[in-house]
């Protein structure tokens, strides 16, 4: 093809190309504008997505951290557990909840471990609530379905008394020394362990409602016959407490039985088990005036209106204490002898005796728990026995005895300072008062006369902080009235006015010019007890106490004898489950 040809032709091509071009470009102007602008929305998106995928993995490398601190924290909560099995158990009892745990359920929520001043200052587990798991207290684990709850404490003790009682720990109220004997004008200082107790729960839930348990508390103021304080001691130990309950919740509801604190003592709240309102005093014979036993029984115990009133009964161990008077044992014309007490054999102690019971101690008692305070009503009968033989035959003397008495515990200020006050009244109590004032003496035909008797203890309790515990008590036990005679030109029984108690001021006279009957026995006390280390190792704390005791007996020829008492008690004490 001639070449002019050849570039007109191509020189048309060009030109039908460009006007293709130019109407194409007319007619697409809009379309491409428009995907240009969506090319740049795009790029703004990547770009903000690329920021936000910087700032998750900042996030993540944040949160790799906290993990990682999270493992480390796990690490050592689970080496503190090991070394200290409280650490957890404090983190789930927190009522607000604790880091990393949420807040228990309530079948994990702990038992209170104690529910009297007297539970904190001696380890008493509660009287309280159904035994819970796996939330525990301080010396509490699982056996299998059973849980234990350990108590008690380790104390030393230092005693000091103006008149020497030759006694431990536990004072002897009625045998202070009247003024003939040496012993009323040597004071009287020991040091003592006597009184450190093991204590120990054992309980099992039977169903939701429904709970088994045992309690045993066990010291060492026994005396076995190589027992002595001049080289190893060898004190014996001693059960105080020893008894096995069934609880319904449901029905308010218990039996218990075994040896337990009498259902005459008062109680701070209802009749619970271990929620006795026994004396915060140091000295293990408590105070005179304070009515209790811990002795041999069956209880049955039932609550009513969510727990504000409970009625309760009680069948006991029956023992009396038994004083024929300075004249000692008048066997009536004819007879051969008068046995109201006999020396223990078998298993019993051969150096004491046991009186001739034939039918068991009983007492009722009602409570009322409004919220302004506790209150208490009881009865009590008895039935003392003894025999008088004549040659071929004899007589059996069954004398019913007992009283009325009551008691009530009011928050003065709540949970900072109570008032209590307590009593019993009756014939034939004497047993069941601190000071151990007879039951009962003996009258012409040999037969028992209980003698007419009044116990009383107030008392004050102020918790100002939660370390320190303060007390102040006042109590009393009296005989009512003397019952004596006189046959053969010889004065018998109780408080006879024709004994001699000339000689009971004059040291060295002999026992024949002081034949004192105690009348009445009077103390005050006042003390305190200061938590002065608290944590997982438990707790050390603090007491002493001071009490005046006056012991006056009843009239005879030459006065009316008198003798007391100036007693100071220290102790420290460490309640390694407290």
């Amino acid at each position: 093809m001639p070449e002019p040809l050849f570039f007109a032709k191509r020189k048309s091509v060009l030109l039908l190309s460009s006007a293709l071009v130019l109407t194409q470009f007319g007619l697409g102007r809009d379309a491409h504008a428009q995907a240009a602008s969506q090319i740049d929305v795009m790029e703004k998106q990547i770009r903000l997505l690329q920021v936000q995928l910087k700032e998750m993995k900042v996030q993540q490398a944040h949160r790799d951290h906290e993990v990682a601190e999270a493992r480390e924290n796990a690490k050592q909560a689970r080496m503190a557990a090991e070394s200290n099995p409280y650490a957890m158990r404090r983190a789930y009892i927190n009522s607000n909840g604790a880091p990393g745990l949420d807040t228990p359920p309530p079948y994990m929520t702990a038992e209170t471990p104690y529910s009297t001043a007297y539970g904190r200052v001696s380890g008493v587990p509660s009287g309280h609530g159904i035994a819970k798991a796996p939330v525990f207290h301080k010396g509490q684990f699982n056996i299998g379905p059973v849980t234990i709850t350990l108590g008690g404490f380790l104390e030393s003790a230092g005693i000091f008394r103006t008149r020497n009682e030759t006694a431990d720990i536990s004072s002897n109220f009625g045998a202070i020394p009247w003024g003939n004997s040496p012993n009323a004008h040597i004071n009287e200082y020991h040091q003592t362990e006597r009184q450190s107790r093991f204590a120990a729960l054992v309980a099992a839930n039977v169903s939701k409602d429904v709970r088994v348990s045992a309690y045993t508390e066990l010291d060492f103021q026994g005396a076995g016959s190589a027992s002595n304080s001049r080289q190893s001691n060898s004190y014996v130990l001693r059960s105080r407490l020893f008894y096995g309950a069934v609880e319904d919740t449901a029905d308010d509801f218990y039996i218990s039985g075994g040896q337990m604190w009498s259902l005459a003592t008062m109680f701070k709240h209802g009749m619970g088990l271990r929620d006795e309102q026994i004396p915060l005093v140091i000295d293990a014979q408590y105070i005179p005036g304070f009515t209790w036993l811990r002795n041999t029984g069956v209880r049955a115990v039932k609550g009513f209106d969510h727990g504000k009133y409970h009625i309760g009964v009680e069948i006991a161990n029956p023992q009396a204490v038994i004083n024929a008077g300075s004249g000692g044992t008048y066997v009536p014309k004819g007879a051969t002898s008068v046995t109201d007490n006999n020396s223990g054999g078998q298993v019993n102690n051969s150096d004491t005796t046991y009186s001739t019971d034939v039918a068991p101690d009983f007492v009722i008692k009602g409570t009322a728990d409004p919220k302004f305070g506790h209150f208490e009503a009881f009865g009590l009968g008895r039935f003392l026995h003894d025999r008088v033989s004549y040659l071929g035959r004899g007589d059996s003397h069954t004398k019913f005895a007992g009283g009325g008495g009551g008691g009530m515990v009011i928050p003065i200020i709540k949970n900072k300072f109570d008032f209590q006050a307590s009593g019993l009244a009756g014939v034939g109590i004497g047993r069941y008062g601190t000071s151990n004032l007879p039951d009962y003496t003996l009258n012409s035909r040999g037969a028992p006369v209980p003698l007419p008797e009044a116990q009383v203890l107030v008392g004050l309790i102020g918790h100002p902080t939660k370390s320190l515990d303060l007390y102040a008590y006042g109590g009393m036990e009296q005989i009512l009235n003397r019952s004596s005679f006189n046959a053969g030109g010889k004065s018998y029984g109780y408080g006879n006015p024709n004994y001699n108690v000339t000689g009971c001021d004059t040291e060295g006279a002999a026992s024949g010019l002081c034949q004192a009957s105690i009348k009445r026995v009077a103390q005050g006390t006042v003390g305190f007890w200061w938590r002065y280390l608290k944590g997982d190792y438990g707790t050390v704390q603090l007491g002493a106490q001071y009490s005046y005791t006056n012991v006056a007996a009843f009239r005879g020829v030459g006065g009316t004898p008198h003798t007391d008492d100036n007693m100071i008690f220290f102790s420290m004490r460490y309640l390694p489950f407290q």
